[in-house]
């Protein structure tokens, strides 16, 4: 269907009954970090006749990354915007399907987790990208988001804040959005034992100001490293080559 011959990273199956009738299966390709330039293909049938592609009306629009087929009986093979805006169904479905995609993340984090991992590289911007369009979606899948660090773990905010945060303190994460031009801090902060991780991509820095905006009760915030000196100095003493790299 798609002309795709790589291997998918994994696959949801779609099957519901009530309160409509509903099978299909998504697929997970292998994503790049220029996402936007990487949009799926989402076929809708009725019946096996085939309808659309991507009718965002029933599949939210941050799961277009995917490929994939969705069967739906209850809808009429003449689709309109106005019908599908307005049609009660359409909206349950769109979260049906949202539910199944979060739901099989943390199913994959929380019982594969290393594999998860491996291909976490791949599809963070998708899930970020989720999060951000979708308050619900990111409830569901918050506790299985990871932060890859610069010494190569996969953490969960809550494991970053219980090996990096002082209790007692409003939580900061320190991070790098160019590994090879902040070479000489991501040392710095390694060397006093504040863990950095990697946030290099398009969508980091909305996702940045997404999260400290909806951890805002915990005070969460995000500082790269390059703009944090002053963290820096709190412990331990500077050599005179640091202060100088500090200062510019």
């Amino acid at each position: 269907m798609f002309h795709d011959y790589d291997e998918p990273l994994f696959w949801i199956h779609l099957n519901a009954e009530y309160p409509f009738n509903l099978k299909g299966i998504l697929y997970f390709p292998r994503l790049k970090n220029e996402f936007t330039a990487n949009e799926g293909v989402i076929k809708l049938y009725n019946n096996q006749v085939f309808v659309a592609d991507n009718i965002k009306e029933v599949i939210p629009e941050f799961l277009m990354l995917l490929k994939g087929a969705i069967d739906c009986p209850d809808l009429p093979l003449n689709v309109s915007r106005s019908f599908l805006q307005n049609d009660g169904y359409v909206k349950k479905m769109a979260a049906y399907i949202t539910r199944k995609v979060a739901d099989r993340l943390v199913s994959e984090f929380n019982n594969h987790r290393e594999d998860y991992q491996k291909y976490w590289d791949d599809i963070h911007p998708f899930v970020k990208y989720g999060c951000i369009k979708d308050e619900k979606f990111y409830d569901r899948v918050k506790n299985a988001l990871l932060f890859k660090t610069t010494a190569g773990d996969y953490l969960t905010l809550e494991e970053y804040r219980n090996a990096n945060c002082e209790e007692g303190k409003d939580p900061v994460v320190y991070y790098t959005s160019d590994e090879k031009r902040q070479a000489q801090m991501i040392e710095m902060y390694t060397a006093q034992n504040k863990g950095v991780v990697v946030l290099n991509t398009l969508i980091d820095a909305n996702f940045i100001s997404f999260l400290e905006f909806t951890e805002r009760e915990s005070k969460l915030t995000f500082k790269r490293v390059d703009a944090a000196a002053e963290d820096l100095t709190e412990t331990g003493e500077t050599s005179e080559d640091d202060r100088k790299t500090l200062e510019t």
